[in-house]
This record gives structure tokens, C-alpha cells and sequence, in this order.
């Protein structure tokens, strides 16, 4: 059954999916706002702003909040992205209603009182340091950082220290004012109800905070960035080298989106992948290695990440190196196309078992190409995969004078990435 999509005058979107079977449903609210519509001056508003939602609004305590949400057994969170901030609630169909109550309060409604917001900052500085002890996350940072230089996709979605330090109310609420606006906002939901239920519940819980008629724009559809050829190193005092490396792909609207997918299971993304083959089980140098692609609306990254032992840095990169060659000159084989093809579908199938996954694709869907795309069409586009064309983006993906990096170390070698010279 297709999902019921509805416009309401303000620009506010609704997607509901009919779940018959008796099992928790889900309200996923998008806020078409991340890093990426910062500045560097306020870089990390969006993400403070989804921990202050949470604090207090002219109806509810913080306290309140989570009491009302354990009352009725719900599920609730949020988190921020580059693109988005999200909230959202999982809870028994019967309770669907106080969900909606609650969370269109809180994301609409908050108080954002001043001394919340010091507090606040304290836990996102908290949360900063924990991500700075996670050498693989830093490694990704400081890829990003490098590989989208100059661009909204090199900021950090938690900012920085200073950044979020130096944030004030006014910023904050002429920040929600401007972004969390009617046309900026999905409501997604995923239950056993009645599609007129569901959007009755829209109009009472959501549509009161928005004025006036706003339209949907377009998605920006920008062309790839290529990176300049270029390595970032930082020193950490850990047992691991932490290293990233990648290549500029298309971006999430190209038709060749899947075909990139099927690659990167094919060369990295499981057990029976050549890397993992290759540089874990035939050599023992690495627990895990991976590689992915990631899209977005100004283009894509090719990536692959691992860590591994000092003494084992250069063997590993070099061993790498050596797969990506041959990947390139050989291409991959139909045995390996529909072994990623059959892993690929079983993916996609399992995320439609859990109404969160789904009520989030779909609102991710909806935010991205103004569209749900059905399941159909999906599978439709794996099976329609074909070897000429994954092996004509190999040739183009893994170009080594567009090659970015990341180390992560206690003692940084600034020649690990020669093998790309």
C-alpha cells in the first residue's frame, strides 16, 4: 500500500504508512535544518537547539516531559545530522495521541530559558570530549574536513567548544524562527490507524504553530565536488593508527546511486568483501575494515576506514593500494554482482519490518526528493544493475589525484599516503 501524502496550505508535509498488524507505531518529525545551513561563526545551533527542545516549553518541565513519555511507554529521541534535525517517538498505537501532544510541543514550543541553555552547553561540551576520545570519529572529522573543504558539508554537526560556547538566546531563537518552518518540517508516521485519523492529529497537534501559505521548493540538485588531492594528520595518544581514505562519487540524485552501493558491498562492505579478505582474514591486520559510499545534495564520498597497528600501518595501506588496483584493471565478476544484489535486497526488505525504519526512510525520502520511493522501485533498480556499468564506475570513481585522507595516531607518519603519489 502506498503511503498517504498530504500538503497542508502552511507547506507542512504529512507521510502516514498503514501498518494493520499490532505492533508500536512511530511519529518521526524532520526539521529540513543541520550543519549545513550554519555559518562557521554559529556552527553546532542546530544540534544544541535539538537538546534545548527537550528542556522546557511553556506546557511542560523538562521533568514533565520524560515523565509523560514513561507514562505511556514511549520510546523518544532525536538527533542532527548535516541536513536534518529529527525527533521522534515510538510508543503502542492507543498512545499515538500523546505523542503527538508531546512532541509537537516540544519542537515548537520550547522555551529556550537562558539558564537551560548555559546548562546545556555543558552536556554538548561533555558530548564533544567523548567524541574526541573516539579516534574513529575524528578520523572521520578530519576527513570531512578535508575532503569538503570549503563547502557547508566540512563543518562539524556538534561545532566546536567556542562555537557552541559563544551562542546566545537571540541566536537561537532567530535560528528556529527562520528554519523551523512549516515547508522545512515532515511529519511522518507509521501505525495501525486510519489515514483521516492521522491527519486529524496532524491539524490539531501541528498546524496551529504555522501562519500563512509557504511552498515546497525544488531539492538543489549541485554537481560533484571534487576535492583537491590532499591528507589531514592528527596526533592521539592511542594503541591504533586510524586511517580514511576516499573518492569523490556522484550525488544522491544520480541514477547510478545503487550501482555504487553494489560496488562498495562488493569491495568492502562485508566478510566475503575483497578488503576484508584481502586485508583481514589472509593477513590479520585489521578487526575490521569497511567501505561505503555517502550521498548527499552537493555531491558524494567513496570511503574506506580501518584501523590497525602501528607496525602494520604501511603493510595495510599498501595491501589496499594493491586491491584498488587490481579492482580497476579486472573489474568485479557476475558472481560477485549477484552475491551483492541478493545481500542488497535482503537489506532493504528487513528495514520494512519496524515501523521507526520506516516512518524515517520515508521522511528522508520526502525531505530529499520531494517523493517516498516505493520499495518496488529499489529492488527494480539492483536487479537492473549491470556489470559494464559498476565497472565503468570503478574506472571513474578511483582516481588518485582526487584521493583524500585521514591518520589518526600517536606517532603520525606524514608519508603513509605515498602509495597514492
Amino acid at each position: 500500500m502506498k503511503p498517504y501524502i498530504k500538503t497542508f496550505d502552511c507547506g507542512l508535509r504529512l507521510c502516514f504508512k498503514r501498518v494493520e498488524e499490532n505492533r508500536p507505531a512511530t511519529i518521526f518529525v524532520l526539521v529540513k535544518t543541520g550543519s549545513n545551513n550554519e555559518t562557521d561563526e554559529n556552527n553546532g545551533i542546530s544540534h544544541l537547539i535539538e537538546h534545548l527542545n527537550f528542556k522546557g516549553t511553556s506546557k511542560r518541565s523538562s521533568k514533565q516531559i520524560s515523565v509523560e513519555f514513561e507514562e505511556i511507554g514511549a520510546n523518544a529521541n532525536a538527533f542532527t545530522s548535516k541536513t536534518n534535525t529529527c525527533f521522534f517517538a515510538t510508543a503502542l498505537n492507543e498512545n499515538m495521541e500523546k505523542c503527538f501532544d508531546i512532541l509537537s510541543d516540544i519542537v515548537f514550543n520550547s522555551s529556550y530559558n537562558p539558564v537551560d541553555i548555559e546548562k546545556e552547553k555543558k552536556v554538548v561540551f561533555e558530548e564533544i570530549d567523548m567524541y574526541e576520545d573516539d579516534p574513529e570519529t575524528v578520523c572521520q572529522e578530519e576527513f570531512y574536513k578535508n575532503f569538503y573543504a570549503g563547502t557547508p558539508m566540512s563543518r562539524s554537526i556538534l561545532g566546536s567548544k567556542e562555537s557552541v560556547g559563544k551562542l546566545t538566546r537571540e541566536q537561537i531563537v532567530e535560528y528556529v524562527k527562520n528554519n523551523y518552518t512549516a515547508n522545512n518540517v515532515i511529519v511522518s508516521v507509521v501505525g495501525n490507524f486510519s489515514a483521516d485519523e492521522i491527519e486529524r492529529l496532524t491539524e490539531k497537534y501541528f498546524v496551529p504553530f504555522f501562519k500563512g501559505k509557504r511552498e515546497i521548493e525544488e531539492p538543489v540538485k549541485s554537481n560533484v565536488i571534487i576535492p583537491n588531492k590532499s591528507f589531514g594528520f592528527v596526533k592521539k595518544d592511542i594503541m591504533q593508527t586510524q586511517i580514511a581514505l576516499g573518492f569523490p562519487c556522484d550525488n544522491i540524485f544520480s541514477k547510478d546511486r545503487t550501482d555504487y552501493i553494489l560496488l562498495s558491498f562488493i569491495f568492502g562492505g562485508g566478510m566475503g568483501s575483497r578488503l576484508f579478505q584481502k586485508v583481514r582474514e589472509e593477513n590479520g591486520l585489521v578487526y575490521t575494515i569497511s567501505c561505503m559510499p555517502e550521498f548527499n545534495q552537493n555531491g558524494g564520498d567513496f570511503v574506506i576506514s580501518f584501523g590497525t597497528n602501528k607496525r602494520n600501518e604501511k603493510l595495510a595501506m599498501e595491501l589496499v593500494k594493491k586491491e584498488i588496483d587490481q579492482l580497476v584493471e579486472k573489474g568485479i565478476s557476475e558472481i560477485e554482482l549477484k552475491r551483492a544484489k541478493t545481500f542488497c535486497k535482503s537489506l532493504i526488505i528487513n528495514s520494512t519490518e519496524l515501523g521507526a525504519d520506516i516512518a524515517k526512510s520515508n521522511a528522508s525520502n520526502l525531505a530529499t526528493f520531494n517523493r517516498v520511493v516505493p520499495i518496488e522501485e529499489k529492488l527494480k533498480e539492483i536487479e537492473e544493475a549491470t556489470l559494464e556499468n559498476i565497472n565503468r564506475l570503478i574506472k571513474k570513481v578511483f582516481d588518485f589525484s582526487n584521493v583524500c585522507g585521514a591518520v589518526v595516531a600517536k606517532d603520525v607518519d606524514k608519508n603513509l599516503f605515498g602509495v597514492f603519489n
